[in-house]
């Protein structure tokens, strides 16, 4: 018999204690000691036969009960388990066990636990989007660009020209970059920009002219350029201008479906509002999970949980490291750290992608929300699409069961964050009143599609008990027919026996 109680811990943790009473423990060390005395060859006793107190003088109390702890730690355990109704997230840990009488003790971890707020009153301030005339001018003048022809020209080369050259660069005897016919266009560089100005040393070169320059990189450049010193050398082979068709009616209709500049104009700024309305909604329902986030009444969950997800992050961490030649203990080396320092600098990142992603996935659990085999399969196609010449590895790579479960959680993400949208703008509740009175009026046309049926079904009754009562007073106008008939058969037949009478007595 087993005595189980139990104790919530924090951390959806809770300590299971179980009692064994005398008559099982005695059973359990009983146990342990046959399988020893299997094991362990005793003098005088065949294999598995040797006495229990012979054990146990031989072998000490203390490493039979230590073999007794397998049984405890399995059918004792998961009976106790089913008796306490507990089902373990993770793996339980032994915390004690005590003899005289037999208790065990463990820490059982459960599953995560998401009380969310009333997030159907959420609401966000939401701006209207608008597009103005300069942003359609600009978009009208990158399209032009798109269109233009680049014309070859005699003269050095200016801003706005397009330069076609071969590069090498190298820095400290190690040669970084090494290509020919690399065309390049001479852009305004501004002060702020990122990256390195290449734009201005190449300026005044004309084709066939030759120069070699040198250009820092900040840190945060491409890892083979980071902080270097960088000479360039370069040798030009042409220079070209650029020759922008006029804006009018058949510039409109050489790039689309299109009868005039103004239908084109009117095009792209139904494209750029649909564009900015893409991003305004994408920021609203970030805001918008962030909002359910903070607003979640509880999130909870289990500390090894937490420590897999750690384990996770050091193995992404390793692997990124190894792309640049380093492994994770080159970086704690180089850093000084120890492991278990890293990980606790990780757990902050961590515990907020864990409170991100379980508060999400209550979210989706409450509200319905899924992802259709079809739809994988769609996305895989379109994101293999936009991969052009690495479409194939692509798709090889999303076919796996990481990548489809990669494709799932961010439909499922773009899912949830829709409807998080619907419901700050409010636009939710109005949609469930839409689907509330559609449902309604089905109903009602179901009921009247019903009632014409009956009343069609009465008024076919009524015909066929019309049709049977005439059928009836037809009958019985016959059956009268009939006995008139044969009543005037009959008479005729009496005056023609008169008649012969008459006629015989004369």
């Amino acid at each position: 018999m087993l005595t189980v109680t139990t104790e919530a811990l924090e951390n959806c943790e809770v300590l299971m204690t179980v009692e064994v009473d005398e008559k099982r423990t005695d059973r359990l060390l009983q146990n342990a000691a046959r399988r020893i005395s299997r094991q362990v060859r005793i003098p005088g006793f065949r294999p598995g036969k040797a006495p229990y107190n012979v054990i146990v003088r031989r072998m000490g109390e203390e490493v039979v009960r230590n073999e007794a702890l397998e049984d405890l730690s399995q059918s004792v355990f998961k009976e106790a388990l089913e008796q306490a109704e507990l089902e373990p997230y993770a793996q339980a840990s032994l915390e004690d066990v005590t003899w005289d009488p037999l208790v065990m003790k463990a820490r059982v971890p459960t599953a995560p636990v998401v009380e969310l707020g009333d997030y159907g009153a959420m609401r966000l301030e939401v701006e209207p989007v608008e597009v103005s005339d300069e942003e359609v001018n600009e978009t009208l003048e990158d399209l032009r660009r798109e269109q233009a022809v680049w014309n070859p020209v005699e003269r050095p080369a200016q801003l706005g020209d397009q330069v076609t050259m071969s590069v090498k660069e190298q820095a400290e005897d190690q040669v970084l970059a090494e290509e020919e016919n690399v065309e390049y266009e001479l852009t305004e560089v501004d002060e702020g920009s990122p990256g390195a100005d290449l734009t201005t040393p190449l300026i005044g070169l004309s084709a066939g002219e030759e120069k070699e320059f040198s250009v820092s990189y900040p840190e945060d450049a491409d890892p083979r350029y980071a902080g270097k010193e960088v000479t360039v050398s370069v040798e030009m082979h042409s220079v070209k201008e650029i020759e922008l068709y006029p804006l009018d009616d058949d510039f409109a209709q050489s790039v689309g479906d299109f009868d005039t500049l103004e239908q084109l104009k009117e095009n792209l700024r139904e494209d750029i509002h649909q564009r900015k309305q893409r991003d305004a909604d994408n920021e609203l329902g970030q805001q918008a999970l962030e909002q359910l986030i903070e607003d979640a009444d509880r999130v909870d969950w289990p500390l090894v949980l937490e420590d897999e997800e750690i384990d996770q992050a050091l193995d992404e961490q390793d692997r990124r490291l190894q792309q640049s030649g380093l492994n994770l203990e080159n970086y704690l080396t180089i850093q000084k750290k120890t492991r278990d320092e890293l990980r606790e600098e990780f757990r902050p990142s961590v515990q907020e992608r864990l409170r991100r992603s379980l508060v999400l996935g209550k979210f989706v659990e409450l509200e319905g929300l899924s992802v259709e085999g079809h739809e994988i399969t769609n996305q895989i196609d379109r994101m293999s699409l936009m991969a052009g010449e690495q479409g194939t590895e692509m798709r090889d790579a999303l076919a796996t069961p990481d990548g489809v479960r990669y494709v799932a959680n961010d439909l499922i993400t773009s899912k949830a964050t829709e409807r998080l949208v619907q419901i700050v703008k409010g636009e939710a509740e109005a949609e469930e009143e839409t689907e509330a009175e559609e449902i309604e009026t089905g109903i009602e046309m179901e009921a009247e599609a019903a009632a014409e049926v009956e009343i069609e079904a009465d008024e076919e009754e009524i015909e066929t008990e019309k049709e049977k009562e005439t059928e009836e007073v037809e009958e019985i106008e016959a059956e009268i027919e009939a006995e008139i008939e044969i009543e005037t058969d009959e008479e005729a037949e009496t005056e023609a026996e008169a008649d012969t009478e008459t006629v015989a007595s004369g």
